[in-house]
This record gives structure tokens, C-alpha cells and sequence, in this order.
């Protein structure tokens, strides 16, 4: 991986962990009437567990943005990772953007999140919508956005 594609790799896990952020911290209390600070809380259960990331305050938040900020970032280096061996994922950033967003939510949903101590929530189909669109449109499309557009330009100023 080059000096671009690692620009490339952090400017779009950045992207993805802030759309996400934003999203979900709109969606989750206007549609399902739990709090960002809920939101919060689950991302720092999968450190430390559910009742300390109730308890844990500031550094508990600060410590369960961390995660997610590191997570979105390997995100990132794996979608630049296969842009590079599929060419096709960077041609048609939206609609791979949106195939790698439902690959994402599955391997969080059903391997990342178990391995934590956060608790497994059970889909609703409100529940299910409202992942599938953080994931896709607010996740894996702004992700491919990102990485196509840093790729594409170091491309173009290459002789």
C-alpha cells in the first residue's frame, strides 16, 4: 500500500466514522427514542462491558468514539485494499459502496460485536432499515466516495 492509498485508506475511514456518527446520533433518538449517549454507551460496552459503560462517563464515551474511529479506520484500509485488486469498486464508487455497507453491518452485526462485551440487539424490520441505510449510505458510500475520488486523483497527476 502507497503513501496514497494510506491517505486514501484514513481520509475515508474518517469519512465513514463521522457519517455514521451523525446518522445514527440523529436517526437512533428521532425513530427509536434512545439517546446519543445510549449510542455512546454501546460502543464502549464492547470495551469494558454494559454496566460499566453506563457508569464510565467522559473517559467511557471518549474511549468508545475511540473505538469506533479505529474500527471505521480499518474499514477504510480494507476497502482501498480491495479497490486495488478490483478497479470496478472505485470505477462505480456508489453502488460498491453500497454492497461493501451491507458486508460491513453484517461482519459487525454477527462477528465484531459478539467478540465484545456490548450486548447483541435482535433486528426489528425498523431496526434492520435504519441499519442497512447507516451502513450503506452513511457508511460504505461515503467510504467509496472518498477512497475513489484520493485514488482517482493521485492516478490522474501520475504521467
Amino acid at each position: 500500500m502507497g503513501k496514497t492509498d494510506v491517505v486514501a485508506a484514513i481520509a475515508a475511514g474518517l469519512t465513514g466514522a463521522v457519517t455514521i456518527f451523525l446518522y445514527l446520533t440523529i436517526s437512533l433518538p428521532l425513530f427509536f427514542h434512545i439517546s446519543p449517549l445510549a449510542l455512546y454507551a454501546l460502543d464502549t460496552a464492547n470495551f469494558i462491558g454494559v454496566y460499566a459503560a453506563l457508569h464510565a462517563g467522559l473517559p467511557g464515551i471518549l474511549l468508545g468514539q475511540a473505538g469506533h474511529v479505529v474500527v471505521s479506520l480499518v474499514w477504510g484500509v480494507i476497502f482501498v485494499a480491495l479497490a486495488q485488486r478490483l478497479p470496478e469498486m472505485i470505477e462505480r464508487p456508489v453502488l460498491w459502496g453500497a454492497v461493501y455497507g451491507v458486508v460491513v453491518m453484517l461482519v459487525m452485526h454477527y462477528l465484531v460485536v459478539p467478540l465484545g462485551h456490548a450486548p447483541r440487539i435482535p433486528y426489528s424490520l425498523p431496526g434492520l432499515v435504519n441499519n442497512l441505510v447507516a451502513h450503506t449510505l452513511c457508511f460504505g458510500v461515503p467510504v467509496a466516495l472518498v477512497a475513489s475520488r484520493v485514488m482517482n486523483a493521485a492516478a490522474r497527476s501520475y504521467p
